[in-house]
């Protein structure tokens, strides 16, 4: 109990503290608002219902008062700047409505933030930082990529089938003679022997989808260049569909029955490209383009699905639960 009222009062003090904090971090935020402390009408010598014309006035004539130059006093410059400060402050229009609804309504410290600073933070143009976000932004894109495709070379590395294959081919061409290793350390010749494995793999092994190897065409900044194009491709791509196969109902090319049999199937573009040429020749004889094939192949592929849950861990413990507790087999819990 003792240590539950320890951290209990140790987060009140960090709350306090961070309160505290916030607050004097405000106050100070607040004190380079406007003439901070000070009132700027009592700056300048007037009062709330003063005009434009005695604002510019008054400043004409306190700024000869008050400038570095013309007054010794060793307060002068620090008057002359808050000054300047409510001069700048009351000369505008909508700043002076700001400032004095900040009079009229002192406690909401954070919406007199955002209108101070929504009125004075220069105006940016927005084109240059754009175009810089979009170059860093396709900088990084470019980047993953190429750690996507070093990350899939490693992996292929340590796969049997693909490291077998490359070091065959190694040795076949001589690369991994013991000469070439003479004077290295056991760790400096498995090093070398990976990089050779490595560039052979990266010249013989294709690969595709997400993991190819990052071309300057795919970076964000070309592909958005790229997007209307693609777009009128999109389009015409579905209605050339539409029109060849359903409104004149042609016999599909060998476009529409790639595109069928993907759609059918369940892959994106990119997940058909990585799909190897000897499963897509075994998808295309199925010839799922046709009604009765499609709708046969997916009823084969719900039941398929339907054993693999059947076999699972969670079925199996169902059916355990269902004759421990003489509960239905199909009894659902969700």
């Amino acid at each position: 109990r003792i240590q539950i009222l320890f951290e209990g009062f140790k987060m009140a003090a960090l709350f306090v503290v961070f309160v505290a904090l916030v607050t004097s971090a405000s106050a100070g935020i607040f004190d380079s608002m406007y003439c901070g402390r000070h009132n700027c009408y009592e700056i300048m010598g007037l009062t709330r219902e003063a005009s434009k014309r005695e604002i510019n006035k008054a400043y004409r004539r306190l700024a000869k008062e008050l400038h570095p130059d013309q007054n010794d006093a060793p307060d002068a410059n620090e008057k002359f700047q808050l000054l300047v400060a409510a001069y700048e402050t009351l000369r505008n229009e909508v700043s002076r409505a700001d400032y004095d609804y900040l009079l009229d309504n002192p406690d909401v410290y954070y919406e007199h933030f955002y209108r101070f600073f929504s009125h004075s933070t220069p105006k940016v143009d927005v084109a240059p930082v754009l175009i810089v976000c979009l170059v860093v932004t396709s900088v990084l894109h470019y980047l993953h990529k190429q750690s996507s495709y070093n990350r899939a070379l490693n992996y292929a590395l340590h796969v049997p089938f693909y490291r077998n294959q490359a070091k065959q081919l190694a040795e076949d061409e001589g690369l991994l003679n013991k000469k070439f290793f003479k004077g290295m350390t056991k760790d400096e010749q498995k090093a070398q022997e990976n990089k050779i494995l490595r560039d052979i793999i990266e010249s013989k092994l294709d690969i595709k989808g997400g993991y190819q190897k990052p071309d300057w065409t795919d970076i964000l900044a070309f592909q958005l260049l790229m997007a209307p194009f693609n777009l009128g491709k999109f389009v015409h791509f579905h209605a050339r569909r539409i029109y060849k196969f359903t409104i004149m109902r042609q016999d599909p090319d060998q476009e529409e029955k790639e595109y069928q049999t993907r759609v059918t199937v369940g892959l994106s573009s990119t997940q058909w490209e990585m799909v190897s040429e000897e499963k897509k020749m075994a998808l295309l004889k199925k010839e799922l383009w046709h009604a009765v094939n499609k709708q046969a192949f997916l009823e084969e592929k719900e039941e398929a699905e339907r054993i693999a849950r059947a076999s699972s861990t969670r079925a199996k413990q169902m059916r355990r639960m269902a004759r421990k507790e003489k509960i239905p087999e199909n009894f659902n819990d969700d």
